[in-house]
Protein backbone atom coordinates (compact mmCIF):
# COMPACT_ATOMS: atom_id res chain seq x y z
CA UNK A 1 0.00 0.00 0.00
CA UNK A 2 1.30 3.47 -0.73
CA UNK A 3 0.27 6.14 2.12
CA UNK A 4 -1.62 8.75 0.68
CA UNK A 5 0.20 11.24 2.91
CA UNK A 6 4.10 10.57 2.90
CA UNK A 7 4.25 8.54 0.20
CA UNK A 8 6.05 5.36 1.85
CA UNK A 9 4.96 2.18 0.43
CA UNK A 10 4.33 -0.97 3.30
CA UNK A 11 2.73 -4.28 3.46
CA UNK A 12 -0.93 -4.02 3.75
CA UNK A 13 -2.27 -7.53 5.22
CA UNK A 14 -5.57 -8.48 3.72
CA UNK A 15 -8.51 -8.56 5.23
CA UNK A 16 -8.07 -6.00 7.38
CA UNK A 17 -10.89 -2.54 7.57
CA UNK A 18 -8.18 -0.02 8.86
CA UNK A 19 -4.45 0.72 7.84
CA UNK A 20 -1.78 2.47 9.37
CA UNK A 21 1.72 4.43 8.02
CA UNK A 22 4.12 2.69 9.89
CA UNK A 23 6.36 6.07 8.78
CA UNK A 24 3.97 8.87 9.46
CA UNK A 25 0.53 6.87 10.94
CA UNK A 26 -2.16 8.02 8.58
CA UNK A 27 -4.89 6.13 8.88
CA UNK A 28 -6.66 4.83 5.75
CA UNK A 29 -9.97 2.74 5.67
CA UNK A 30 -11.86 1.82 2.93
CA UNK A 31 -11.06 4.59 0.55
CA UNK A 32 -11.25 7.22 3.25
CA UNK A 33 -8.00 8.96 4.89
CA UNK A 34 -8.34 10.03 8.40
CA UNK A 35 -6.36 13.32 8.55
CA UNK A 36 -7.01 14.04 12.16
CA UNK A 37 -3.77 12.21 13.49
CA UNK A 38 -2.21 13.28 17.11
CA UNK A 39 0.20 11.66 19.26
CA UNK A 40 1.34 12.10 22.95
CA UNK A 41 4.80 13.51 23.15
CA UNK A 42 7.09 10.75 24.57
CA UNK A 43 8.75 12.84 27.55
CA UNK A 44 10.67 10.07 29.14
CA UNK A 45 13.65 8.53 28.17
CA UNK A 46 14.42 4.77 28.89
CA UNK A 47 16.98 5.62 31.13
CA UNK A 48 14.33 7.38 33.46
CA UNK A 49 11.84 4.76 32.91
CA UNK A 50 14.33 2.34 33.69
CA UNK A 51 14.87 4.03 37.03
CA UNK A 52 11.07 4.66 37.78
CA UNK A 53 10.46 0.77 37.31
CA UNK A 54 13.52 -0.43 40.02
CA UNK A 55 12.27 2.17 42.47
CA UNK A 56 8.86 1.65 42.31
CA UNK A 57 9.71 -1.00 45.29
CA UNK A 58 6.78 -2.94 45.06
CA UNK A 59 6.33 -5.93 47.77
CA UNK A 60 8.56 -8.58 48.30
CA UNK A 61 10.91 -6.82 45.76
CA UNK A 62 14.63 -6.97 47.10
CA UNK A 63 16.64 -4.13 48.16
CA UNK A 64 19.15 -3.78 45.69
CA UNK A 65 16.91 -4.47 42.92
CA UNK A 66 18.05 -0.81 41.66
CA UNK A 67 21.44 -2.83 40.54
CA UNK A 68 20.06 -4.33 38.21
CA UNK A 69 21.00 -4.16 34.08
CA UNK A 70 18.61 -2.59 31.44
CA UNK A 71 19.47 -4.76 28.66
CA UNK A 72 16.43 -3.97 25.96
CA UNK A 73 14.40 -1.52 25.55
CA UNK A 74 11.90 -0.55 22.95
CA UNK A 75 9.63 2.38 22.41
CA UNK A 76 5.99 1.53 21.42
CA UNK A 77 3.31 3.53 19.99
CA UNK A 78 -0.28 2.34 20.41
CA UNK A 79 -2.87 3.01 18.00
CA UNK A 80 -5.83 4.48 19.70
CA UNK A 81 -9.30 5.95 18.56
CA UNK A 82 -10.25 9.48 19.06
CA UNK A 83 -14.06 10.30 19.58
CA UNK A 84 -16.17 13.13 20.26
CA UNK A 85 -19.04 11.30 22.81
CA UNK A 86 -22.31 12.80 23.55
CA UNK A 87 -25.10 11.94 25.67
CA UNK A 88 -28.14 14.37 24.24
CA UNK A 89 -30.09 16.32 25.87
CA UNK A 90 -27.79 16.45 28.53
CA UNK A 91 -24.88 18.62 26.45
CA UNK A 92 -22.47 18.83 28.91
CA UNK A 93 -21.65 15.46 29.40
CA UNK A 94 -19.88 15.87 25.92
CA UNK A 95 -16.46 14.73 25.94
CA UNK A 96 -13.25 13.50 23.73
CA UNK A 97 -12.71 10.14 24.83
CA UNK A 98 -10.23 7.42 23.41
CA UNK A 99 -9.64 3.72 23.48
CA UNK A 100 -7.38 0.71 22.38
CA UNK A 101 -7.34 0.36 18.64
CA UNK A 102 -5.83 -3.30 19.05
CA UNK A 103 -7.07 -6.18 19.93
CA UNK A 104 -3.83 -7.93 20.76
CA UNK A 105 -1.17 -5.22 21.88
CA UNK A 106 2.51 -5.57 21.83
CA UNK A 107 2.94 -4.98 25.89
CA UNK A 108 1.50 -6.21 28.65
CA UNK A 109 -1.40 -3.82 29.72
CA UNK A 110 -3.59 -3.24 33.61
CA UNK A 111 -6.99 -4.67 32.57
CA UNK A 112 -9.46 -1.83 31.89
CA UNK A 113 -6.05 0.32 31.64
CA UNK A 114 -8.00 3.99 30.45
CA UNK A 115 -5.55 6.10 28.10
CA UNK A 116 -6.02 9.61 28.52
CA UNK A 117 -7.65 11.70 25.57
CA UNK A 118 -6.35 15.26 26.20
CA UNK A 119 -3.15 17.00 26.22
CA UNK A 120 -2.41 15.30 22.33
CA UNK A 121 -0.52 17.04 19.67
CA UNK A 122 -0.65 16.64 16.35
CA UNK A 123 1.41 14.12 14.65
CA UNK A 124 5.08 14.91 13.22
CA UNK A 125 6.93 12.11 11.03
CA UNK A 126 9.67 12.74 12.82
CA UNK A 127 8.79 10.68 15.16
CA UNK A 128 8.62 7.36 13.07
CA UNK A 129 12.80 7.47 13.58
CA UNK A 130 12.56 6.55 17.41
CA UNK A 131 9.71 4.18 17.77
CA UNK A 132 7.89 1.10 16.70
CA UNK A 133 4.16 2.20 15.27
CA UNK A 134 1.38 -0.48 15.42
CA UNK A 135 -1.41 -0.84 12.71
CA UNK A 136 -5.08 -0.63 14.97
CA UNK A 137 -6.73 -3.63 14.07
CA UNK A 138 -10.11 -3.07 15.48
CA UNK A 139 -13.37 -1.53 14.14
CA UNK A 140 -14.05 1.66 15.92
CA UNK A 141 -17.58 0.72 17.18
CA UNK A 142 -16.20 -2.28 19.11
CA UNK A 143 -12.75 -0.83 20.41
CA UNK A 144 -15.83 2.23 22.06
CA UNK A 145 -17.28 -0.89 23.70
CA UNK A 146 -14.41 -1.01 26.01
CA UNK A 147 -15.09 2.13 27.39
CA UNK A 148 -18.11 0.74 29.46
CA UNK A 149 -16.69 3.20 32.39
CA UNK A 150 -17.72 6.18 30.03
CA UNK A 151 -21.20 5.07 29.71
CA UNK A 152 -21.75 3.92 32.80
CA UNK A 153 -20.94 7.18 34.35
CA UNK A 154 -22.84 8.97 31.79
CA UNK A 155 -25.93 7.04 32.92
CA UNK A 156 -25.24 7.61 36.50
CA UNK A 157 -25.02 11.12 36.15
CA UNK A 158 -28.27 11.37 33.93
CA UNK A 159 -30.10 9.25 36.50
CA UNK A 160 -29.60 11.82 39.18
CA UNK A 161 -31.06 14.51 36.98
CA UNK A 162 -34.30 11.94 36.10
CA UNK A 163 -33.43 12.48 32.59
CA UNK A 164 -33.02 9.58 29.75
CA UNK A 165 -29.89 10.48 27.60
CA UNK A 166 -28.67 8.31 24.53
CA UNK A 167 -25.09 7.76 23.47
CA UNK A 168 -24.10 9.38 20.53
CA UNK A 169 -20.22 9.67 19.07
CA UNK A 170 -18.43 10.47 16.40
CA UNK A 171 -14.48 9.35 15.00
CA UNK A 172 -12.14 11.94 15.59
CA UNK A 173 -9.29 10.52 14.41
CA UNK A 174 -6.25 8.52 15.63
CA UNK A 175 -4.15 9.03 18.74
CA UNK A 176 -0.74 7.52 18.74
CA UNK A 177 0.63 6.43 22.54
CA UNK A 178 3.96 6.04 23.63
CA UNK A 179 4.97 3.31 26.10
CA UNK A 180 8.50 1.55 26.80
CA UNK A 181 8.79 -2.23 26.94
CA UNK A 182 11.67 -2.66 29.50
CA UNK A 183 13.78 -6.02 29.75
CA UNK A 184 16.60 -6.44 32.70
CA UNK A 185 18.49 -8.53 34.25
CA UNK A 186 18.71 -8.81 38.05
CA UNK A 187 21.57 -12.23 39.45
CA UNK A 188 21.04 -13.86 35.66
CA UNK A 189 17.42 -13.78 35.68
CA UNK A 190 15.30 -11.54 33.17
CA UNK A 191 12.37 -9.92 33.72
CA UNK A 192 10.12 -6.72 31.92
CA UNK A 193 8.42 -3.60 32.60
CA UNK A 194 5.97 -1.41 30.56
CA UNK A 195 6.68 2.36 31.11
CA UNK A 196 4.51 5.21 30.15
CA UNK A 197 6.63 7.46 27.91
CA UNK A 198 4.19 10.52 28.32
CA UNK A 199 4.29 10.85 32.11
CA UNK A 200 6.43 8.05 33.55
CA UNK A 201 4.66 6.20 35.41
CA UNK A 202 4.93 2.09 35.90
CA UNK A 203 2.21 0.48 34.25
CA UNK A 204 3.22 -3.31 34.35
CA UNK A 205 6.72 -4.65 36.44
CA UNK A 206 8.09 -8.07 36.72
CA UNK A 207 10.23 -8.46 39.53
CA UNK A 208 12.35 -11.00 41.81
CA UNK A 209 10.69 -12.04 44.89
CA UNK A 210 13.51 -11.35 48.52
CA UNK A 211 13.21 -14.07 50.78
CA UNK A 212 11.97 -11.55 53.02
CA UNK A 213 9.03 -10.68 50.56
CA UNK A 214 8.55 -14.59 50.55
CA UNK A 215 8.56 -14.25 54.82
CA UNK A 216 6.21 -11.57 54.64
CA UNK A 217 3.46 -13.33 52.35
CA UNK A 218 3.81 -16.86 54.56
CA UNK A 219 3.87 -14.67 57.97
CA UNK A 220 0.69 -12.28 56.78
CA UNK A 221 -1.40 -15.48 55.65
CA UNK A 222 -1.02 -16.89 59.31
CA UNK A 223 -1.74 -13.67 60.81
CA UNK A 224 -5.30 -13.32 59.01
CA UNK A 225 -6.15 -16.91 59.86
CA UNK A 226 -5.64 -16.27 62.84
CA UNK A 227 -6.76 -13.31 63.56
CA UNK A 228 -10.38 -14.15 61.49
CA UNK A 229 -10.38 -16.84 63.51
CA UNK A 230 -10.18 -15.26 66.79
CA UNK A 231 -12.88 -12.68 65.34
CA UNK A 232 -15.41 -15.30 64.33
CA UNK A 233 -15.37 -16.85 68.17
CA UNK A 234 -15.51 -13.59 69.69
CA UNK A 235 -18.36 -12.56 67.71
CA UNK A 236 -20.08 -16.48 68.27
CA UNK A 237 -19.48 -15.69 72.09
CA UNK A 238 -21.19 -13.09 71.93
CA UNK A 239 -24.18 -14.21 70.31
CA UNK A 240 -24.16 -16.80 72.80
CA UNK A 241 -22.83 -19.78 69.97
CA UNK A 242 -20.21 -22.32 69.93
CA UNK A 243 -16.84 -20.48 70.19
CA UNK A 244 -15.18 -23.08 67.81
CA UNK A 245 -17.77 -22.43 65.35
CA UNK A 246 -17.54 -19.47 65.42
CA UNK A 247 -13.51 -19.74 64.98
CA UNK A 248 -13.44 -21.91 62.21
CA UNK A 249 -16.23 -20.10 60.18
CA UNK A 250 -13.93 -17.10 60.57
CA UNK A 251 -11.32 -18.92 59.57
CA UNK A 252 -12.67 -20.06 56.41
CA UNK A 253 -13.84 -17.02 55.41
CA UNK A 254 -10.33 -15.71 55.12
CA UNK A 255 -9.20 -18.60 52.89
CA UNK A 256 -9.77 -16.17 49.99
CA UNK A 257 -7.29 -13.88 50.87
CA UNK A 258 -5.06 -16.15 52.47
CA UNK A 259 -4.70 -18.09 48.58
CA UNK A 260 -3.50 -15.13 47.13
CA UNK A 261 -0.38 -13.97 49.32
CA UNK A 262 -0.06 -17.79 49.52
CA UNK A 263 0.28 -18.02 45.69
CA UNK A 264 2.59 -14.79 45.99
CA UNK A 265 5.02 -15.99 48.47
CA UNK A 266 5.60 -19.34 46.39
CA UNK A 267 5.47 -17.65 42.64
CA UNK A 268 9.02 -17.65 40.87
CA UNK A 269 8.30 -13.90 40.30
CA UNK A 270 6.39 -11.03 41.52
CA UNK A 271 3.93 -8.63 39.37
CA UNK A 272 3.01 -5.09 39.72
CA UNK A 273 0.29 -4.13 37.95
CA UNK A 274 -1.00 -0.43 37.65
CA UNK A 275 -4.26 0.49 38.23
CA UNK A 276 -6.80 2.11 36.62
CA UNK A 277 -6.23 5.94 35.41
CA UNK A 278 -8.74 8.39 36.78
Amino acid sequence: MKCPYCGAQYEAPPGRKFYACPYCGTVVSEGRVYDNVYVFQPRVDKTAAFKNALYLRPTGAPEDLPAATLTNATLHFLPLYLYYVSFPPLEKLASYAAALAVSKPPVRLPRRYVFPARWRTPFKPSLEKIGVFHAPDLDPEEALKTRGDLLDEAYAYADVFKTRVRAAWRLEGIVYYPVWELEYSYRGAGYKAVVDAADGSVLYLEYPLSRRGRAYGLSASLAIVLASAAFGGAVAAALLLPPLKGALGGAVASLGAVARLLAFSLSPRGRYEAGQRL
